[in-house]
């Protein structure tokens, strides 16, 4: 891992090529399985609402049980009128429990596939933003626990905010407090990977906050076997044309005076850099952009937004990308 001395800190001109669009986030969308995991989720939820004025939405998803499950004696003992009540039984003493007085806050439940039906109820209520706990387990517990969160980055037609909660201390009271200060934007350079930057842009006007661009050279597994000096050399200039390119995005879009602008280049693979980063920066956020595919198109073009979503230690905000790119 290299060390913070990497980050080479540009000082940007003003320019008025490109301006970020102060965000206007009125309406938010927190999912819930009723889990101490996804009740953090709801707390930052309520918090961001607070600081920003906006409503707060909250949703639980009913899943039935599969046929061969062995769960049918089981359903029959509950029907989904009395399972949809007490959901919303639930979500009323929740609301009440979180938003208090200073966030508005309505509530639904809906049945089916969480992530289709929380995509879904965003597009159909308009939200600006899902905010949602990830486990961030691996392995065979994200087998087990599923994967909703990365499902619904790969979905939703929306941004969508993940709050990590594996090894997260319980909080109690009125919730994490959405506080920013250093916000890492991973670049690719291609133009679906720069609608990240309007986001992060206003966020760092915002709150006064740090903006790190960085830019990952991907190691390939050629690139170990022809060992360690020829790799060098073929990743240095690559690595040298990157930081030139990460220093005039700084002159675009920092703002002189108001937003220090950072670039960091790493070389090995996109996601551990990328969190590595975060945590060795102590980001508070990670800015970055998904292109949404699905199907055989997700297989070919990798899923790295959803592996940062997976294994990173802060928040995640994943921008939907807005251009279609040729592929």
């Amino acid at each position: 891992m290299k060390s913070t001395k990497d980050l080479n800190t540009a000082r940007p001109r003003r320019s008025s090529r490109q301006k970020a669009t102060p965000l206007k986030i009125t309406k938010i969308l927190a999912p819930t399985d009723f889990s101490e995991e996804s009740r953090q989720g709801v707390r930052f939820a309520m918090s961001l609402a607070s600081n920003v004025g906006a409503s707060v939405a909250l949703l639980h998803v009913i899943e039935p049980p599969s046929l061969f499950s062995g769960m049918e004696s089981v359903v029959l003992a509950r029907t989904e009128t009395e399972m949809i009540r007490l959901a919303r039984t639930h979500l009323s003493a929740l609301a009440k429990r979180e938003a208090g007085k200073r966030v508005k806050a309505t509530y639904s439940v809906r049945t089916g596939k969480p992530f289709h039906e929380i995509a879904a109820e965003a597009e159909e209520s308009g939200s600006y933003l899902i905010v949602l706990a990830s486990h961030g387990y691996t392995g065979a517990q994200r087998v087990l626990m599923g994967s909703t969160a990365e499902r619904v980055v790969r979905h939703a037609h929306c941004p969508v905010l993940t709050v990590p909660t594996r090894n997260r201390p319980k909080s109690s009271g009125h919730g994490d407090a959405f506080r920013v200060k250093k916000i890492l934007v991973p670049l690719d350079f291609s133009d679906l990977s720069q609608d990240a930057l309007p986001w992060a842009v206003s966020l760092a006007i915002e709150h006064d906050a740090e903006l790190i661009l960085l830019h990952v050279v991907e190691k390939y597994p050629i690139d170990y076997l022809v060992g360690e000096e020829l790799a060098k050399h073929s990743i240095a200039p690559l690595k040298k044309r990157a930081r030139s390119s990460l220093d005039r995005l700084a002159e675009i879009w920092g703002r002189e005076g108001t937003i220090p602008v950072s670039v960091a280049v790493r070389e090995g693979n996109p996601y551990e850099e990328i969190c590595q980063l975060a945590k060795m920066v102590c980001a508070d956020l990670i800015v970055q952009t998904t292109h949404g595919y699905t199907g055989l198109s997700h297989v070919w073009l990798g899923s790295t937004a959803e592996r940062v979503v997976r294994h990173a230690t802060c928040p995640v905000l994943t921008v939907r990308a807005t251009k279609p790119e040729k592929r």
